[in-house]
C-alpha cells in the first residue's frame, strides 16, 4: 500500500478517506512507522493527515513501541502545522514518557504554552498535567503553571484546566 498517496486524498476537510485508511490499516496492512516519517512531511495536508490516522489508531487500542513513543514525543515539539500537532497533543496521555524524554518535553511545552493558536494552548496544558502525573517532580511547577492558566482568556484552556484538577489529585488550583 502507498501511504503517501492514500494520504494525499485528504482534502483538508472530510475524513472519509483517512478513516477507510485507518480501517485498513488495522487489519495490519500498513506501518506506523511508516505514518510517523510522513507526520513529518512538509506538506502540511500530509502531516495532519498522518496524524490523524495514528491519533485514530491509538485510539483504536493500537499499541505504540517505545521507540515509536519517542517518535511522537518529538514531533509534539516539531514546528508542525496546528492541526498535526493537535493530534500528537491528544495522542500524548496514553504514552509512557520515558525519564530521558522528559526534560526535552517539559521545555517544549513551556514554549508551546504561549502558543497563538488556543487549542495548541489547551492540550499543551494537558500535556504538562501528564508529564508531571507520570514525572511527580515536576508535579508543584506544573501546579503553578495551571493556576496561571485558568487565567487564559480562551474558554478551551480554562475547560481544560478543571477537568485537569479534577481528574488528577495533586492539581490544587487557586480560586
Amino acid at each position: 500500500m502507498n501511504l503517501f498517496g492514500e494520504l494525499s486524498k485528504y482534502d483538508g476537510k472530510r475524513i472519509g478517506s483517512l478513516h477507510t485508511l485507518a480501517q485498513h490499516l488495522l487489519t495490519g496492512d500498513g506501518s506506523v512507522d511508516e505514518l510517523i516519517v510522513l507526520s513529518c512531511s512538509e506538506d502540511t495536508r500530509i502531516q495532519t493527515a498522518a496524524t490523524w490516522v495514528l491519533k485514530y489508531l491509538h485510539e483504536q487500542n493500537i499499541s505504540f513501541s517505545q521507540k515509536q513513543t519517542n517518535e511522537l514525543i518529538q514531533l509534539a515539539c516539531k514546528n508542525h502545522h496546528w492541526e498535526a500537532k493537535l493530534h500528537i497533543l491528544q495522542i500524548l496521555p496514553k504514552l509512557k514518557i520515558s525519564s530521558q524524554e522528559c526534560d526535552y518535553l517539559r521545555n517544549c511545552f513551556r514554549d508551546q504554552k504561549n502558543s497563538e493558536n488556543k487549542l495548541v494552548r489547551t492540550w499543551t496544558y494537558n500535556g504538562l498535567a501528564v508529564l508531571a502525573n507520570q514525572h511527580s517532580q515536576f508535579q508543584s511547577e506544573v501546579n503553578d503553571i495551571l493556576n496561571e492558566a485558568q487565567h487564559d482568556p480562551a474558554a478551551s484552556v480554562r475547560a481544560r484546566i478543571r477537568k485537569i484538577c479534577k481528574s488528577l489529585s495533586w492539581v490544587n488550583l487557586n480560586e
